[in-house]
């Protein structure tokens, strides 16, 4: 009977990670072997405290500015990056933020995002960042993690990303999702750093920010299926294309989708509107809401 325990034990630890993990769950598994625990934050906040086995990355490790926008960085520094954080492909990534502004979420789902494209399919976000951790009443610590780097060969989803040309060729033949406050996808907010107002042609307004309540826990996945399901009549099996300012906003809804949701083709938008909305042969939309003609 215990072998048969113990058996099954092993069978359930080898099972993928959930994508949303609570502060409870991690304390618990912190010290398992495949799992990796990556802070994502700016400044040397890390330094002064961070979770135990935590390895630390920022977000200028995974974007750079390629002249006309932000965009993911090349495969080869991508793979040197996730070499030092010690993943491989068999790892589970739990990513984690101090979410002092919304942005550092928005860049933690990015990773999340980024690594899915470069083959890391075990990937998860930690509810509520170091806050929910703090009112978990867990631990933080200064101790320096012992992080064994790995030699990591990136394999490509491209189906996770699109270009300018995809989003072209395939107005009005699948969703697309817009990720800014309503405002902005209306055009009657300008959004800094586009020149054009309004929307792509045909997209749908979701703001990343109705996925979650004001302390950044992600609202109950029931609601959630219902909204993408009955509001937005999206159908798991056929494919959504996301974007929004930039890629950040656009990386929760991804998250949300393809993560906690299940979406089986779920593509990003990496350049968005800060590609689309500072051209002049693209076609946008102002001043109305649109929804996806099935």
């Amino acid at each position: 009977m215990k072998i048969f325990i113990a058996i099954i034990a092993s069978a359930v630890s080898l099972l993928a990670i959930e994508p949303l993990v609570t502060p409870q769950w991690l304390n618990e598994h912190k010290n398992d072997p495949k799992l990796r625990i990556i802070e994502v934050s700016d400044g040397d906040g890390y330094t002064f405290e961070h979770i135990s086995q935590a390895a630390h990355t920022a977000i200028g490790k995974w974007r750079y500015d390629n002249g006309t926008f932000l965009s993911v960085r090349p495969v080869g520094e991508i793979e040197k990056e996730i070499s030092r954080l010690g993943i491989d492909e068999n790892s589970n990534v739990v990513l984690y933020a101090p979410i002092n502004e919304p942005k550092d979420l928005l860049k933690a789902s990015y990773i999340y995002w980024a690594l899915n494209y470069h083959g890391i399919k075990n990937v998860a976000l930690l509810d509520g960042g170091v806050k929910g951790w703090k009112d978990a009443r867990l631990p933080l610590t200064k101790e320096e993690s012992d992080i064994k780097p790995t030699v990591f060969k990136a394999k490509i989803e491209s189906a996770k990303i699109a270009d300018l040309s995809y989003v072209k060729n395939n107005l009005g033949k699948l969703p697309m999702i817009d990720a800014r406050p309503s405002d902005m996808y209306l055009g009657v907010t300008p959004t800094p750093t586009v020149k054009r107002n309004g929307h792509i042609k045909g997209g749908m307004s979701y703001s990343w920010n109705y996925s979650v309540d004001k302390d950044y826990i992600l609202k109950p996945k029931a609601m959630l299926e219902s909204v993408f399901k009955e509001g937005y009549a999206l159908d798991k099996n056929k494919e959504v294309l996301v974007y929004c300012t930039g890629g950040l906003e656009t990386s929760f809804n991804y998250f949300v989708l393809s993560g906690v949701l299940g979406y089986k083709n779920v593509r990003l938008y990496d350049a968005s509107m800060k590609e689309w909305g500072n051209r002049e042969d693209t076609p946008i939309s102002q001043y109305r809401y649109e929804m996806f003609k099935h």
